[in-house]
């Protein structure tokens, strides 16, 4: 997999916030607004729930949420790679630092676009080697997610990588991995990912996708074909000129599918206790 200081984009140009205060207070208000108008529509059945730690800003709004629902899982961003020839490892949050983590996150920059095919498997499976060696062997068994917005052309390399690393630094562990629309459009998306991973998260907000009731069609139709466990990515927050929570319309028919396993929510910084009140 979901910065409302407010993110313009964030890691690839997705998760990075850069608007100033003003911006800041209209979206704060533009979520409050946007959550009271899609609430309406029903979920169909109790959805398990977690929440995106990607900064120390992220603490005290899942301390919110965790007041609303207890159960409120968190999922940490431990560290981001980029690819300058070799695979680099910058540290992010400590494992533990929302309490015991349901799952660790891996952020794979945009650098990796242009990484070479054959030996960055290797380099990325030492990579997380190292990482996670050091990680609190009490957390050995937590499910890991790979971050990356792999472009639909390199998704057979991205697969590769994968085999690679599933051989070494990830063998014996719950993988899951972040899914993007324009991916999930790749008819072979399913038969490339489903015996590689266990799960994808289907991340609907800041890609450049917005929300509208046909691209939600076609992400029922994508997730049915790909027939891959999943976790809906919501944003939950919003700016100008974004939508975010629209995309709670569609959970009605993505918690129908026998794939479905819950949603995972990128905070931005900011409260989103009120949309976790609009869920059973």
């Amino acid at each position: 997999m979901i910065s409302i200081d407010v993110p313009a984009t964030i890691p690839n140009q997705r998760r990075h916030a850069t608007a100033g205060r003003t911006a800041r207070l209209l979206a704060y208000r533009l979520i409050a607004w946007t959550l009271g108008a899609v609430c309406c529509w029903p979920v169909g059945a109790a959805s398990p729930v977690g929440q995106w730690v990607w900064s120390r800003r992220d603490l005290p709004v899942l301390e919110q949420a965790r007041r609303v629902r207890p159960d409120v899982a968190a999922a940490v961003n431990i560290a981001e790679m980029s690819w300058d020839g070799q695979v680099r490892t910058r540290l992010r949050l400590p494992p533990g630092v929302a309490g015991a983590p349901a799952m660790l996150v891996v952020r794979l920059d945009d650098s990796f676009h242009r990484a070479a095919p054959g030996p960055t498997g290797a380099q990325l499976d030492r990579a997380l080697a190292r990482l996670l060696a050091a990680v609190d062997p009490r957390l050995a068994a937590l499910p890991v997610e790979l971050d990356y917005d792999a472009p639909r052309d390199r998704l057979p390399v991205y697969a590769a990588w994968l085999d690679t690393c599933r051989a070494g630094a990830l063998r014996g562990r719950t993988l899951w991995i972040t899914a993007l629309q324009s991916q999930l459009q790749d008819p072979g998306f399913g038969a490339r990912f489903a015996a590689r991973v266990d799960g994808i998260v289907p991340q609907v907000f800041d890609t450049g996708e917005p929300w509208t009731p046909g691209r939600a069609a076609w992400l029922v139709t994508d997730l049915t074909r790909a027939a891959i466990p999943f976790t809906l990515g919501l944003g939950g927050f919003d700016r100008p000129g974004t939508h975010h929570a629209a995309w709670l319309a569609a959970l009605p028919a993505l918690a129908a599918l026998p794939t479905y396993r819950g949603i995972w929510v990128f905070p931005a910084g900011f409260d989103w206790s009120r949309l976790l009140e609009r869920l059973p």
